[in-house]
């Protein structure tokens, strides 16, 4: 009976890498931001470099400056429209079964290369593909974190300027400062005109400070481990009770015998008799 178990239990493990399919909400485009899908194409960080860089020569940005941070911003701005990228059940069904269940973000993409696959990407998802290409280029950077928004600061000639391609704040690059908001919320919620005052609030705060993170700090050093553990044990956990039901011996079959009567006292021997 135990063999059985282990097999179905092993098909049951099995299946969901065979299913396609994002079930934690996938994100849907609003029509209004600026997402344009001609850049779908560009799905690892390798192509989005090098059409970056192609557009900065053609416009003769050097790398490293100003102008080629606020254009790689912009491309990113462009290549997704927001909204969390997620594991599918056939990518990493743990952490996409552990989201559904636990309602925590365990299945949201943290690998930039990963997040290349999707249109969508959340405000922490866009500014993590945007520190990846800044690292290749040699370019410092820190998270910017707020209540329930993340963006990043990027420095350039020794100072620190505000970067958030996904939002898409009317901002100039002067203006994007530090020193111009020094980390107060309130005063970077004057360059997001199009946003209503309940949702910057949320987002924002009132009264608060942003949180700087680490300088070249790999972000989401945690979820990247969990999710690329979980992703490996989502393609091999099935063949643990596949292996254990070849473990499993069969009983040998026991035959009925009949009970000794131990009072049982065998007649006495009789002599033979020899007649003459």
């Amino acid at each position: 009976m135990m063999k059985p178990l282990l097999i179905a239990l092993a098909i049951l493990l099995a299946i969901p890498n065979f299913i396609s399919k994002d079930i934690n909400e996938p994100a849907v485009f609003d029509q209004k931001e600026r997402y344009d899908p001609a850049l779908a194409s560009l799905q690892s960080v390798d192509l989005l470099e090098k059409y970056v860089d192609e557009k900065a020569a053609q416009k003769n940005i050097k790398p490293g400056t100003g102008e080629y941070t606020t254009l790689l911003a912009y491309v990113i701005s462009c290549r997704f429209y927001h909204g969390f990228s997620h594991w599918k059940l056939n990518e990493n069904w743990i952490a996409a079964l552990g989201q559904k269940i636990t309602g925590i973000g365990v299945a949201c993409k943290v690998q930039p290369e990963e997040i290349m696959k999707h249109p969508n990407a959340a405000c922490s998802q866009q500014a993590l593909v945007m520190m990846e290409v800044l690292k290749r280029k040699k370019i410092n950077y820190r998270k910017v974190g707020f209540p329930h928004h993340y963006a990043l600061e990027v420095q350039l000639q020794n100072q620190w300027y505000y970067f958030d391609p996904n939002m898409e704040p009317r901002i100039n690059f002067t203006q994007r400062a530090h020193s111009n908001w020094k980390g107060e919320n309130d005063l970077i919620k004057n360059y997001y005109p199009n946003t209503s005052e309940t949702d910057l609030t949320y987002r924002f705060g009132n009264g608060q400070k942003a949180e700087f993170g680490i300088i070249n700090e790999v972000p989401a050093r945690n979820a990247r481990f969990f999710q690329g553990f979980t992703g490996v044990l989502s393609k091999i956990l099935w063949c643990v009770p596949f292996l254990l039901s070849f473990a499993v011996k069969k009983k040998p079959y026991m035959y009925a015998v009949k009970p000794v009567n131990k009072n049982y006292t065998p007649p006495p021997r009789l002599r033979p008799v020899y007649y003459a």
